[in-house]
């Protein structure tokens, strides 16, 4: 509680008056709108508490709204610096989907596979499977991977794999397309260079852009594409 003391009730006032002014011009509120905040679990969720715990602001979480929203008001530099970490949460949450979606590009394509039991071989879990298929695109010698919980490192070239007790095993690279026919790509698709994934930005002018376009605009004519991007 504060309080105030002064030769009269006048003064009083007039100090009261201006530290209200002076709170309130420290005051700031913003909101960051983005799709992905219907995405929070209960760790982002206890994150943003603890947001607020830790700083001075007030933090409203809004995720009935089309886009979800986060509204933050409190002290002008906190809520700068609580926007940028939220900000850093969402980033997270795209770049782990972006990377989920990648990972199940490249099963489709091609299987690295370790030996299991009765002789047979079994496929390593989508992320690892991406990733060794990263280090082979660009042509790195090995890479430590876990295979039944133990350490092994991959010779790419050889497809060997060795644990720290000097264990060896052979791993196997299947090309999922090996059986498919070649056909036409469309004319307007960007040489893969050699790469099992691209990211493109479309151009607005883009035939798949422009797809894009109409079919979002039948449902949300309201919004402007920022973007479009295409795998």
């Amino acid at each position: 509680t504060l309080q105030i003391c002064g030769e009269s009730q006048k003064n009083v006032d007039a100090t009261e008056s201006w530290i209200k002014n002076l709170i309130l011009k420290e005051q700031f509120e913003t909101s960051i709108s983005d799709e992905l905040i219907e995405n929070f679990d209960e760790r982002e969720i206890n994150t943003l508490v603890d947001l607020q715990r830790r700083n001075r602001v007030a933090i409203h979480l809004e995720n009935k709204t089309s886009p979800p929203c986060i509204k933050i008001s409190g002290i002008s530099r906190d809520v700068c610096t609580v926007s940028e970490e939220i900000k850093k949460m969402i980033q997270k949450i795209k770049d782990t989907k972006e990377e989920e979606f990648k990972a199940e590009l490249y099963y489709n394509l091609v299987e690295w596979r370790y030996p299991g039991s009765n002789e047979n071989f079994v496929a390593f879990d989508k992320l690892t499977n991406m990733q060794l298929e990263d280090a082979k695109i660009a042509k790195k010698p090995d890479l430590t991977v876990k295979i039944n919980r133990k350490n092994y490192r991959v010779d790419l070239n050889t497809l060997q794999a060795n644990d720290d007790q000097g264990k060896t095993i052979t791993i196997q690279r299947v090309p999922k397309n090996e059986d498919q026919q070649s056909t036409e790509l469309p004319a307007q698709w960007e040489d893969m260079q050699g790469k099992w994934v691209k990211l493109v930005n479309l151009n607005p002018s883009h035939p798949e852009y422009l797809e894009v376009q109409n079919k979002f605009k039948k449902t949300c004519p309201n919004f402007v594409i920022e973007k479009v991007k295409s795998y």
